[in-house]
C-alpha cells in the first residue's frame, strides 16, 4: 500500500511517533483515521471550542460579556464529540459528569481573568526547521496556536486531570513549535503562556505558566523531527504495544497480528474495515485503493 506524500510535519505527528511508530505509520504514513475519542479528550476539545469563542478577536464573547457564547460552543462541540465515545468502556466517567466538569472548567478559565488581546484563534502557520549547526530540514513545521495575542505572543489552553508538575512548561515541545513559527511569520520571539485548566477535589484550578524558547530547544526538536523524517525514507517502523494506548487502540488487532514492514494489509476497503472496524478510510486512501 502505498504511504502519502507529506508536505509538513507537526507536534501531534512527532508525539504520535515516540508513542507508538507503527501506530503512527497507520496514522499519519497510511491515513487510516478514526473518528473514535475518549471522555476526556471530547471534554478538552469542548472546553478548547468555549474559549475559542470567548477570546474571537472580532465577534468574541469577551469583547461583548456574553459569555453565553463560549457556553454555546462548547455544547455545540461537546455534543458532536461525546458521540464519538464508547460510553460503555469509560470506567470513570458518563456524559452527564463529564459535560458538567467540563462546563465548570470553561467558566473557572473565563472568570479567572486575563489581559489578553486576541489576534487570531486556531491560527495555523508554517515555518522552516532549523538547525544551528545543520541547516534545515525538507519538510515545513506546521503550528496551530489556540491564541496569537496583539503582540504576537502565544496562549495555548490546556486541560488536565491534575496539575502540571513544576517546570513542564519548559520541556513542552508545543511551545518550541509556537517560537519557530512565529519567529519567522512575525518577526518575534514569543513568551508562550500554557492556560492549564485542571481537576481538583475542590473544584476547577487554573494554572497559567510562561515560557520562552532558545536556538538549543529548537535544536532538540530539529532532532525530534529528523528521526521521523529517518523512519519516512527508511521505512522502518516498529509497534510499542507497551505503549499506554494499547489496550484501547484500533489498531490493536493489526498490532498484535504484525510481523515485519512493510505490513501486509488488505488492498480494499472492505477488507480494511473489517480488520480494523473503527478507522475512517480517508479520501486519500480510497483513492489510492481504487
Amino acid at each position: 500500500m502505498h504511504e502519502r506524500d507529506v508536505e509538513h510535519i507537526s507536534v501531534s505527528e512527532i508525539r504520535e511517533y515516540f508513542s507508538c511508530p507503527l501506530r503512527w505509520w497507520y496514522r499519519y504514513r497510511l491515513g487510516l483515521w478514526t473518528d473514535k475519542t475518549a471522555a476526556f479528550f471530547a471534554l478538552g476539545t469542548s472546553v478548547h471550542a468555549g474559549l475559542a469563542g470567548w477570546y474571537a478577536p472580532l465577534h468574541g464573547g469577551k469583547l461583548t460579556g456574553d459569555v453565553g457564547m463560549a457556553y454555546r460552543q462548547y455544547d455545540k462541540t461537546f455534543a458532536e464529540e461525546s458521540a464519538k465515545v464508547d460510553w460503555a468502556n469509560e470506567k470513570n466517567a458518563d456524559p452527564i459528569d463529564q459535560n458538567t466538569l467540563g462546563r465548570t472548567m470553561l467558566e473557572a478559565a473565563i472568570y479567572e481573568g486575563d489581559d489578553w488581546n486576541g489576534k487570531h484563534i486556531e491560527h495555523t502557520m508554517f515555518a522552516d526547521i532549523v538547525h544551528s549547526k545543520l541547516g534545515k530540514l525538507p519538510i515545513k513545521l506546521k503550528a496551530g496556536v489556540d491564541l496569537l495575542l496583539d503582540t504576537n505572543d502565544v496562549v495555548e489552553h490546556k486541560t488536565a486531570s491534575k496539575k502540571w508538575e513544576e517546570g513542564r512548561e519548559h520541556g513542552d515541545i508545543q511551545a518550541t513549535a509556537y517560537t519557530i513559527a512565529v519567529r519567522q511569520n512575525y518577526d518575534h520571539n514569543p513568551t508562550v503562556t500554557f492556560n492549564i485548566i485542571s481537576k481538583n477535589a475542590k473544584g476547577p484550578v487554573i494554572d497559567r505558566r510562561v515560557t520562552t524558547r532558545d536556538q538549543g530547544a529548537i535544536d532538540r526538536l530539529y532532532t525530534q523531527a529528523r528521526v521521523v523524517l529517518n523512519a519516512m525514507e527508511s521505512g522502518i517502523v516498529y509497534p510499542n504495544p507497551t505503549a499506554f494506548a494499547h489496550a484501547t487502540c484500533e489498531y490493536k488487532e493489526a498490532c498484535n497480528r504484525w510481523e515485519s514492514h512493510p505490513q501486509q494489509l488488505p488492498q480494499t476497503e472492505q477488507g480494511i474495515k473489517k480488520l480494523l472496524p473503527m478507522v475512517r478510510i480517508s479520501d486519500n486512501l480510497r483513492d489510492r485503493l481504487k
